[in-house]
């Protein structure tokens, strides 16, 4: 059994979600022995999909035709593409009539959570679908003293810091975030990459109301670093598909702090793995908990990393492998 692993244009979304998650499965592939190539004109027996674009598509029809087996991922959906780009909003309704049709073209879809399961199920989608994680290199991702250090000297950090990762959107609840610094003194830091070009205009007006305790970071090349050097992950977001940040900080040691959304169903357990809310008010309550209570942070860090491990490259490579042989065997 060989497989094909295709992302279009992976030089520029290499270090997206999508990017991540299929570096993760590539990874996971080689730890359970399931051969594997990118390149669409060699021999394979399943094609797996990553994106959704007009190559893809061509990819698809053409496998089809040779009599492959394809399997397409569901790393996006227009609920989560809202408030994220200029006219994001305007787009979704169609982008969602398009994913229908895109992932119905598939013999079987992949997706990072049962939520998104049920939301694709919602959206139309009449293929056999499995939820798999996007999975974390735990050789990776864990806490360095060191390059806490370096960080924090570089963006003159010091006490209990709060940090969140994502692209700066509004979906990504910005706005709760720069509301709940302004009730602390404590720097807060926000780590991910900004579009100004194509960004929503709502954000830079919520960009521009960021007290002076906000330091945004912008995209940094060594992403445990910023992990290892906060003590919080306040992760706010208004919609995930699974969250993977969430797993990242959490093998990292960081107690959590999110938003009580439906995609963290049956995975971040409030009170026991991290700290949920769901108004701003709410938010300032339980960050303050956090940062007041040494016990507390320990707990749900230590409980955060017990998640993390769940969702381990072998784990996935597993999961993966034996969707494949189903669908081969089908």
């Amino acid at each position: 059994m060989k497989v094909c692993i295709y992302l279009e244009l992976e030089r520029w979304l290499k270090h997206s979600g999508m990017g991540s998650a299929m570096g993760n499965h590539r990874k996971a592939l080689e730890l359970s022995g399931v051969e594997y190539t990118h390149d669409l004109k060699e021999d394979f027996d399943i094609l797996h999909i990553y994106m959704v674009g007009p190559r893809s598509l061509r990819a698809i029809r053409k496998a089809k035709a040779k009599g492959k087996k394809v399997i397409t991922h569901a790393h996006l959906t227009a609920d989560d593409f809202r408030d994220s780009f200029c006219f994001s909003n305007q787009i979704a309704p169609f982008l969602r009539r398009y994913l229908t049709y895109f992932h119905n073209q598939a013999d079987l879809v992949l997706c990072p959570s049962e939520y998104t399961k049920n939301v694709l199920i919602g959206y139309g989608v009449k293929k056999e679908i499995k939820a798999v994680s996007n999975g974390i290199d735990l050789g990776k991702f864990k806490f360095s003293a060191e390059n806490r250090k370096e960080f924090r000297e570089e963006f003159n950090l010091d006490g209990i810091v709060p940090l969140s990762v994502g692209h700066l959107f509004i979906k990504k609840g910005i706005a709760t975030f720069i509301n709940t610094a302004k009730k602390f003194q404590n720097k807060f830091v926000w780590i991910g990459r900004r579009y100004k070009g194509i960004e929503d205009p709502r954000t830079s007006g919520i960009v521009k109301s960021a007290p002076p305790n906000v330091i945004f970071a912008g995209y940094v090349k060594d992403i445990i670093a910023g992990y290892s050097a906060c003590d919080i992950f306040f992760f706010p977001s208004f919609c995930e598909n699974q969250g993977i940040v969430t797993l990242e900080a959490g093998a990292c040691g960081r107690p959590i702090l999110v938003r009580d959304i439906l995609a963290y169903d049956g995975q971040l357990v409030n009170e026991v793995n991290c700290l949920k809310a769901r108004t701003d008010e709410e938010f300032g309550l339980q960050l303050k908990r956090l940062i007041e209570d040494e016990q507390l942070r320990r707990r749900l860090a230590e409980n955060a990393h017990k998640l993390s491990r769940e969702h381990s490259l072998e784990k996935v490579g597993a999961q993966l492998r034996e969707v494949y042989e189903h669908l081969i065997k089908r």
